[in-house]
């Protein structure tokens, strides 16, 4: 256990005394004056450095850069951001957010700037290792509340990593009272069909042993963002295309950062979040009727993909490629019309423009991507039905 609590300090982010040098820091590399110069323009560019330089406190990088920030790049890259289900959420109580993830940075930051509005206490943030490429990325995601989440690994290193993530996580929310955002899986969805990782809330309860006490006591509540537009949803294509086709893919060095930069600018049109019904007491009634601590882990994992389902605001691209997926007109005239149609293939043309491949095994997954909320919504995803196979060995979309 003092191992444990010894370790549990390297995934910690930054406190109020780290924050003027991690400040310093920063102010001196190039990037952030480049951020800066993007969002605010030229003209504003040395008062808005000033500012932050000044900044001293956690709750200052939250409220003066990070929600500025956020606030930018909403007016900037989208059609608007709406919020609902604060109702479900107290203001003195400690919550473990378990998310949808679409955006690796996005959305917790939309998360983060939501409390922030709102006047709730911004949460932790999970903070994967592979994207942690130079003191410029820690120094920012720890200034932003993240802690270091480890991925990869031998098996019985995994397995050390989570025994460390689930004593990290206890500690947060039951002794420091303070909330945490997590993904639902190892990295973004990428085909569009939002799935939780039993995995992962085996894991939340191997710090307490007894997974229903474990996982009652944490107060989950699942998150769930929608894009109207995927971000990065070329990349998405292709990273699934080459994972079926078998292909060793290998990330060129810089990659993820790239991914990261490409979601923040890039344009989403409307964007929706819902925070739904914390799952204490469904988890107290499953634990009854459960027969033992799988099956209760397969019931609440199927809970938050419930919730998310239900919560997922669809848009009119969503309708259009279920119907173009399934060869129907099911939602035309309801959901989408003709010129929504045309501006859908021509987005679909653009953002497979240069990804090598099938093309047609390439559009099918750039529907089912977009129509995967859609049948997941009307319980199609995993009810067996067939929503048309593709043509390629072993690939059904």
């Amino acid at each position: 256990m003092v191992q444990i609590s010894e370790m549990m300090e390297t995934l910690r982010p930054y406190c109020d005394d780290e924050v003027r040098p991690a400040v310093e820091r920063l102010m001196k590399h190039p990037m952030l004056r480049g951020m800066y110069r993007y969002l605010f323009g030229e003209e504003a560019l040395e008062q808005e450095l000033a500012r932050f330089a000044n900044i001293r406190t956690v709750d200052g990088i939250q409220r003066q850069f990070s929600a500025r920030v956020v606030s930018e790049l909403i007016r900037q890259t989208s059609d608007g951001f709406t919020f609902s289900g604060l109702e479900h959420l107290r203001r003195d109580k400690a919550y473990l957010f378990v998310a949808n993830h679409r955006d690796i940075v996005l959305d917790s930051a939309l998360l983060q700037w939501v409390f922030s509005r709102e006047g709730y206490t911004t949460t932790q943030i999970t903070f994967g290792s592979n994207l942690m490429s130079g003191q410029f990325v820690i120094d920012l995601g720890k200034l932003n509340k993240m802690f270091t989440f480890y991925r990869g690994g031998s098996r019985i290193q995994q397995y050390r990593n989570a025994a460390l993530h689930s004593a990290y996580i206890n500690q947060v929310i039951l002794n420091q009272k303070e909330s945490i955002w997590i993904a639902q899986r190892d990295g973004r969805t990428k085909d569009g069909d939002d799935i939780t990782q039993t995995g992962l809330l085996k894991m939340f309860a191997m710090h307490q042993g007894e997974v229903a006490r474990g996982l009652e006591q944490l107060n989950i509540v699942p998150v769930t963002v929608s894009y109207e537009l995927e971000p990065c949803a070329g990349t998405k294509v292709r990273e699934t295309y080459n994972k079926a086709c078998g292909l060793d893919y290998q990330k060129a060095p810089g990659e993820d950062f790239e991914s990261v930069v490409a979601g923040l600018i890039g344009a989403k049109g409307r964007i929706h979040m819902a925070f739904g019904e914390p799952l204490n007491n469904f988890i107290k009634e499953s634990a009854v009727g459960a027969k033992d601590a799988n099956e209760l882990v397969q019931k609440v994992a199927r809970e938050i993909d419930r919730q998310v389902y239900r919560d997922y605001r669809l848009f009119p691209f969503n309708y259009l490629a279920y119907d173009l997926l399934h060869a129907s007109s099911r939602y035309k005239g309801l959901e989408y019309n003709g010129a929504q149609a045309e501006d859908f293939v021509r987005y679909r043309t653009l953002c497979l423009s240069g990804i090598e491949g099938d093309r047609h095994v390439l559009e099918q997954l750039f529907l089912r991507m977009y129509a995967a909320p859609v049948m997941n919504k009307i319980g199609e995803a995993r009810s067996g039905a067939q929503p048309g196979k593709c043509a390629f060995p072993g690939l059904s979309v």
